[in-house]
């Protein structure tokens, strides 16, 4: 049995001066509320109400019981007050899975973006290594990348992690680019734990390199040191495209494109998640991501970064 069971009724009562006036309060019958408060006195082994033909009285238990009672349910509407603020307004903690591989650098960026239009919003980044690590109700969302493994999570669609192949410059004057998937193997490559290139349309090609890391920072800065290709998200090696310390390749074929999700878990959304979720959704066009567009440049306009396929 609840131990609030009855309490309501009494307050009512008390408030009301009345049984009968309870009953219209509360939107019951008068014998709901007499039995309702008889089981509470049964319960606590005292009685709380002296009652008369003319008149209700609170005994000396009963004043104790009021006062603590009464004061307990203001404090619980104060208490739905501030959870429902969770709803109307972007208030609170919100715990973000990123992975720890590609996914900190440029969307920790966008999580100081938010910051800054929240600042009512305690951000909480936790960094992932593998999917396996992640337990979807630690987090309010989490951000993943490629096909999704089945759960009862929820998951939005709002862009893509584009891979490109590149390398230093000084490794292209010396070999040039692959001009296919097959011929990649030919190279000296930078892979992650994987140990494979994977393209758009299917294409995956198992590599011996001499490089591999599951830190996205360390294959680019192998990258950077001419030791061979990497196959790296554009938004990691922004700044050394603009600056020339690496160079990528424009063959479509050696592109890979992973859906970038964000996933949450079932149930009534707090404002606070509803607000990133809108956040990103805006940040992105869902289009897929190519070096000359980072910053917003094309191919021929492009200062250093681009070295075109036959090049």
């Amino acid at each position: 049995m609840s131990a609030w069971r009855g309490v309501e009724e009494f307050l009512a009562v008390v408030s009301a001066g009345s049984f009968t006036g309870a009953a219209e309060e509360l939107g019951v019958s008068k014998s709901f509320v007499s039995k309702t408060v008889n089981e509470l006195e049964a319960r606590l082994g005292t009685q709380l109400l002296i009652r008369t033909t003319r008149r209700l009285s609170l005994t000396a238990a009963g004043e104790i019981f009021h006062e603590q009672c009464h004061a307990l349910q203001e404090r619980l509407v104060e208490i739905e007050q501030r959870v429902t603020q969770f709803q109307s307004a972007p208030v609170g903690r919100l715990r973000i899975g990123l992975s720890d591989i590609f996914g900190t650098d440029y969307m920790s960026a966008l999580l100081a973006d938010f910051s800054a239009l929240h600042p009512d919003i305690v951000i909480e980044p936790v960094a992932y290594l593998h999917e396996s690590d992640v337990q979807q109700e630690r987090f309010d969302v989490v951000i993943r990348y490629g096909r999704l493994p089945d759960s009862a999570a929820k998951a939005r669609l709002f862009g893509y992690l584009s891979y490109c192949l590149c390398a230093s410059p000084d490794y292209v004057r010396e070999h040039g680019w692959p001009s296919s998937a097959e011929e990649v193997s030919q190279h000296q490559c930078l892979t992650d734990a994987t140990g494979a290139f994977e393209f758009n349309g299917g294409d995956r090609v198992r590599l011996k390199g001499r490089w591999k890391s599951n830190s996205g920072v360390a294959l680019r800065w192998a990258a950077r040191r001419g030791l061979g290709l990497a196959h790296l998200p554009v938004s990691v090696i922004r700044a050394d495209l603009a600056g020339g310390n690496i160079l990528a390749c424009d063959a479509e074929w050696s592109f890979h494109d992973k859906e970038v999700w964000v996933v949450f878990s079932p149930g009534i959304m707090p404002a606070a998640t509803r607000s990133f979720i809108d956040f990103l959704a805006a940040r992105f066009t869902k289009q897929k991501i190519r070096p000359w567009d980072w910053p917003r440049m094309s191919p021929t306009n492009y200062p250093h970064g681009i070295v075109h396929e036959q090049a």
